[in-house]
């Protein structure tokens, strides 16, 4: 353990001298098992429908502009279509928040394996996994890329492979509770390609070709997984859409 981030560390050491729980409710669960017990699995809310064909949300049809969306119209071309296992809302909130604030990482194999069956409605076929980067400082600071680890999972859940095709060129601002406009202009040009990939020397011929999907914890606006779709589309590259493995509900004005 020398060397470990002091995140992870903390984490194996209560691992270590407390029974495992679930990340959800905190009841006892087996050790070596998931760190999610079996009630709060059955409880993981899912997006009602009906849904929306692009953002993948849950929208009543407007009669006179059927194909109009408000919650993606905005979105990048780039990006033409984003799935999400469960809702941002407990249980799966607490799932979301133990990976990335808490240092349980051994969350991303169960969260990745719940993740497949949404990830191949975007790409039936193999795919190019490609996480959300964060940005250096962020990195450094947390140990790990919770989305990296979900990616990761993915690939072993699906077999298809996963690279690190993008990284963060400046650290914005975070955006919890930020609105629409704000989570826009906080990622806008804030990914790029990696010069490797763009050399051709960081892909075999074979992922090359294969369309992307990119990797990510939450979707709230789409914003992110828009300037990561914008970036890899300006390098001419494919990409198939975005997974994750919770969508967080519209924010309604004013509640």
């Amino acid at each position: 353990m020398i060397g470990a981030h002091p995140v992870r560390l903390a984490a194996t050491v209560f691992d270590l001298l407390l029974p495992p729980v679930c990340a959800a409710c905190g009841v006892t669960v087996e050790a070596g098992g998931a760190p999610v017990c079996g009630a709060c699995k059955t409880r993981l809310p899912l997006i009602p429908l009906p849904r929306c064909p692009r953002c993948g949300f849950t929208r009543l049809p407007d009669l006179a502009s059927p194909d109009r969306c408000s919650e993606c119209e905005s979105w990048p071309e780039q990006l033409h279509r984003t799935e999400s296992a469960f809702l941002h809302e407990p249980p799966a909130e607490s799932l979301v928040h133990g990976l990335k604030y808490r240092g349980w990482t051994t969350l991303a194999a169960r969260m990745g394996e719940l993740m497949a069956p949404v990830a191949r409605r975007l790409a039936p076929g193999p795919a190019l996994l490609v996480p959300v980067p964060l940005a250096p400082a962020r990195l450094r600071e947390r140990g790990y890329n919770q989305a990296g680890l979900l990616a990761d999972a993915l690939a072993g859940e699906l077999g298809w492979p996963c690279l690190a095709v993008l990284i963060r060129g400046r650290q914005g601002r975070r955006q919890v509770r930020s609105g629409r406009a704000d989570r826009t202009l906080n990622v806008q040009g804030a990914f790029h390609v990696a010069p490797s990939f763009l050399a051709g020397a960081g892909t075999t011929h074979e992922q090359a070709e294969l369309p992307i999907v990119i990797v990510d914890d939450v979707i709230t606006t789409g914003a992110t997984a828009g300037a990561c779709a914008a970036a890899l589309g300006a390098a001419g590259f494919r990409c198939a859409g975005a997974v994750s493995f919770a969508r967080t509900p519209p924010r309604i004005p004013g509640v």
